[in-house]
């Protein structure tokens, strides 16, 4: 009594084997009696329908060569794994870098939901989705068949991560009643980037909350730009401000809005302390002349003879005898 779900399970299996070998009998038995005497075994298999040789093979992959594929950070990951007579086997996703098993089937393992398994129309492709990439899902995934041994394709995913830049630059000064224009711009980011301006913990979302002008665009590239624009700057308008995507970390400005007299005295004291390239380039010439002057100066003394003082010359004289 044990045996029987073995058996059950292993006819179950080839079943499409079975059916396909039936049929070409009964095709061929039907050949043997409308045959005659004159009827040759050529003209009776040739005359059979063929037979569905698929069915005898286990499963493969539809391309078995390793496939990259690149995503930008924030986007979504589709990772293709192509499995023909697959028949009753399943097909599961694992991660390359733990060996973590993802999904197997429809059924997702992992507890980030942003993986999820896909069979299109029950067919022959397997899908594995990432949500929201980030840069640390980058690595091999294994899309293994349960056969035994299982039969593994490895596919490899690269994260690029998306730029932003903040235009003029992260520190803007701004004079009272003129325009206050500052520009973020993320590349790499697949649109909808959704960027949005902050102060503080407040969106700058739309003009009439905050009379604030603001300009979107979406490029091909693809780039985004959101504008954050005031006709007319006050003092409340300084301070601190983040431009924020899907794609990127948070990038700060810092506004200053100055009235007339701060701005031209901060430009005054920012060129009085500024040097021109021209002014550099005297003050080096002075100092290599003052160097060569100083050096030759102590070369000259160093050569120059010294005198003995006069009372520590002696001379021999001519009438003072000789011993020997």
């Amino acid at each position: 009594m044990d045996t029987a779900p073995d058996v059950v399970m292993s006819l179950s299996r080839p079943a499409p084997l079975l059916l396909s070998a039936l049929a070409a009998l009964t095709a061929l038995t039907s050949s043997i009696a409308r045959a005659d005497e004159s009827t040759t075994w050529e003209d009776i298999l040739r005359g059979a329908p063929p037979i569905q040789y698929s069915t005898l093979s286990g499963p493969s992959f539809l391309n078995a060569s390793a496939r990259t594929y690149e995503v930008v950070s924030g986007g979504t990951a589709k990772m293709h794994c192509g499995v023909r007579n697959l028949h009753n086997y399943t097909v599961s996703w694992v991660r390359g870098s733990d060996i973590r098993l993802l999904t197997t089937g429809s059924i997702t393992y992992t507890s980030d939901s942003r993986f999820v398994a896909v069979n299109p129309s029950k067919g022959e492709q397997w899908i594995l989705k990432i949500h929201y990439v980030r840069k640390s899902d980058a690595g091999s995934y294994l899309c293994q068949v349960s056969t035994t041994p299982p039969i593994t394709l490895t596919v490899n995913l690269t994260v690029q991560e998306a730029v932003a830049t903040v235009l003029p630059g992260r520190e803007v000064f701004v004079k009272s009643g003129s325009r206050l224009e500052i520009v973020c711009q993320v590349e790499g980011c697949p649109p909808p980037a959704l960027l949005a301006w902050t102060r503080g913990r407040q969106t700058v979302n739309s003009p009439e909350s905050n009379n604030y002008d603001l300009v979107k665009s979406n490029g091909t590239i693809p780039m985004s730009r959101l504008i954050l624009a005031r006709p007319h700057a006050t003092s409340s308008d300084s301070g601190n401000y983040s431009c924020t995507s899907t794609c990127t970390r948070p990038i700060n400005v810092t506004v200053h809005v100055l009235r007339g007299e701060e701005l031209a005295a901060m430009q005054h004291h920012n060129t009085s302390c500024s040097l021109h390239p021209s002014s550099l380039l005297v003050l080096l010439i002075q100092a290599v002349l003052l160097l060569d002057a100083h050096y030759n100066l102590g070369r000259r003394h160093r050569e120059q003879p010294r005198l003995l003082p006069r009372a520590m010359v002696t001379t021999p004289s001519p009438h003072r005898p000789t011993f020997t």
